[in-house]
């Protein structure tokens, strides 16, 4: 008992981890949507035709399913890999709060109710499962914010406990879109969150490292929240121009109705609109700060700026070809990363200054 108690506190759950396991959660949740558009792009969306099993009589992918069946079932069970890595972080980040008797309560709670839903679902009573366990889930889970809010040190603890929370919704919201046959506004659903997860952790990542203040330009801090909602624009028309496109992860799923050449122009407008905010926002930083790479603030601005660019070449070089199915990963690849680097120019352009 010792030993495991020693491997838990000073290995696993050691206070020095935290870091490492911020930038994990980020690391894996912007996979898990590479992995995820593999699934769509490989026509393995139905690979695993059931959820939570993954046939009517197997948990696990079986030889007769093929490659499709192996694709589903990899990306499902990355979705433990990333419930692990959340709970670690949020372990750590409860042992760096310190109040961890007041919190014991609602921790408990919690993931019994959630290891409660996870068996219902495995015995098949999914509709069940989600009626008892989900309301009191989200119970314990507002009892938890508000006992860590009591004090200064919730900035960890509540972004950990929601991104384990999140990665609990995205597997259901996962099963869903199976069992709905890959309805195109599932599947847009399942993204947009994925973009949420990681936006927050994004946050984890940015309060958990150490930063030192630098002068922020007023006309760059302005625009910090324009850029993000533009961007947000960007990426729910993004989703409907993927629903009117060809790759809906099953030939026989039918798509959303809408016109793909006239969404990619939609969708191209707000992409350029912040592609204009972040150059903006970078030249006036960098008349503050004299120096590209001199603070983390500007840094972040001009490497925002290069990737948006590189995401708006391989969208038009992807519209033009026809969105072949490398294009179209990679550019899930640029949004994802894109989706963090906003949030950071966000929080960065955001923190107290007196300039």
């Amino acid at each position: 008992m010792r030993i495991i108690k020693s491997i838990w506190l000073n290995g696993l759950a050691s206070k020095s981890r935290l870091r490492l396991y911020v930038w994990l959660s980020l690391a894996t949740q912007i996979l898990i949507v590479v992995t995820g558009g593999a699934v769509r792009l490989t026509g393995s969306g139905l690979g695993c035709p059931t959820w939570p099993m993954c046939t009517d009589e197997s948990l696990t992918t079986t030889p007769e399913m093929g490659f499709h069946g192996i694709i589903e079932f990899g990306n499902r069970l990355l979705t433990f890999v990333l419930l692990i890595i959340a709970i670690l972080t949020f372990a750590v980040a409860i042992r760096v709060h310190g109040n961890i008797r007041r919190l014991s309560l609602p921790i408990v709670g919690f993931f019994s109710s959630a290891i409660a839903m996870v068996l219902f679902l495995i015995a098949d009573h999914i509709f069940v499962g989600i009626a008892i366990s989900f309301p009191a889930m989200t119970l314990f889970g507002i009892l938890l914010v508000l006992r860590v809010r009591e004090t200064k040190r919730s900035g960890i603890v509540v972004p950990a406990f929601a991104l384990g929370l999140g990665v609990i919704v995205q597997a259901v919201l996962g099963g869903i879109t199976v069992l709905t046959g890959l309805n195109s506004w599932i599947v847009g659903a399942h993204f947009l969150v994925s973009m949420f997860l990681i936006a927050i952790a994004a946050v984890l990542v940015f309060r958990a490292l150490p930063k030192p203040i630098r002068p922020v330009s007023p006309v760059s801090r302005a625009l910090a929240w324009p850029t993000v909602f533009v961007s947000l624009a960007s990426i729910l028309a993004g989703i409907i121009v993927t629903g009117a496109g060809p790759h809906a992860g099953d030939l026989n799923t039918p798509r959303n109705g809408f016109s793909i050449e006239i969404w990619q122009h939609f969708h191209s407008y707000p992409g350029y609109l912040m592609l204009a905010l972040i150059a903006v926002q970078l030249f006036f930083q960098l008349r503050l700060s004299k120096r590209l790479f001199g603070d983390l603030p500007t840094r972040v601005l001009f490497i925002l700026f290069l990737v948006t660019i590189c995401q708006a070449v391989v969208g038009i070089i992807q519209a033009r070809l026809g969105v072949p199915a490398l294009l179209v990963g990679i550019h899930m690849l640029g949004a994802s990363v894109l989706a963090a680097l906003v949030i950071f120019q966000l929080l960065f352009m955001r923190q107290k200054n007196n300039v």
